[in-house]
């Protein structure tokens, strides 16, 4: 079985207002409904989870039952920290076995091509990210000062969704919550810390799986809305 995790339950100060980003009109449906709907059109996908805050909670239930989605059937309360929100999304997994795509709620324009190729690599891998070549140069600085310029061919961007097998990404994060001293931003990492023997595929992610993160995104956001029809 693959199932989808789709973490809405960040704040989106970022992007400012009273309602997160997540949860903004565009094309006459909600950001995060736009990412479902991408999830849902996807023959590899069987099932998807959606990590909301609390107050969201019961809006998007009556969301899920009025609108006749196929395959989002869950939605579960969201923790203080990205890192407590993916687990409560693994927690939601009742299978045993399987695959687990994690994504983000602000990345609507995932492609079809790009859950496909994760899923099908996922085959050989113990996980699966897509990445993108970085255009710029990188610095390490301390002290508002560069310290090192370090060669930008060793790293990549990386996207979501991340793709995992469910027995070890929830090994890995069952793990993890006994380090109370580590936080961590990246679902790739949890699994590389408490399972380092995992080996992770990369994938050549796609330029247009933008993810609303500022304000100043918006505008540009319903522009590729109104383009796409």
């Amino acid at each position: 079985m693959n199932i989808v995790a789709i973490l809405a339950g960040g704040s989106g100060k970022r992007v400012g207002g009273d309602i997160p980003k997540q949860f903004l009109p565009f094309n006459g449906k909600m950001l995060l409904q736009h990412t479902i709907d991408a999830f849902e059109k996807n023959g590899l996908v069987d099932r998807i989870i959606v990590v909301a805050p609390r107050n969201y909670v019961d809006k998007l239930r009556d969301l899920c039952g009025k609108e006749g989605y196929q395959k989002w059937d869950t939605i579960v309360e969201g923790g203080a920290e990205r890192y407590l929100s993916s687990y409560a999304a693994i927690r939601a997994c009742n299978e045993t076995d399987g695959n687990l795509l994690i994504h983000d709620a602000a990345r609507p324009f995932v492609s079809q091509s790009l859950i496909t190729r994760l899923i099908v690599e996922l085959r050989d891998f113990s996980a699966v990210v897509p990445v993108l070549s970085l255009s710029d140069t990188l610095v390490e600085v301390n002290d508002d000062c560069v310290i090192a310029v370090p060669d930008r061919q060793k790293y990549r961007q990386v996207q979501t969704p991340q793709a995992f097998h469910l027995a070890l990404i929830k090994e890995a994060f069952e793990y993890a919550l006994k380090n109370v001293n580590y936080c961590f931003t990246d679902d790739c990492s949890v699994l590389l810390r408490y399972n380092p023997q995992s080996r992770v595929k990369v994938v050549e992610g796609d330029k247009n799986n933008f993810k609303l993160t500022y304000h100043t995104d918006i505008e540009y956001f319903n522009e590729i809305f109104k383009k796409n029809g």
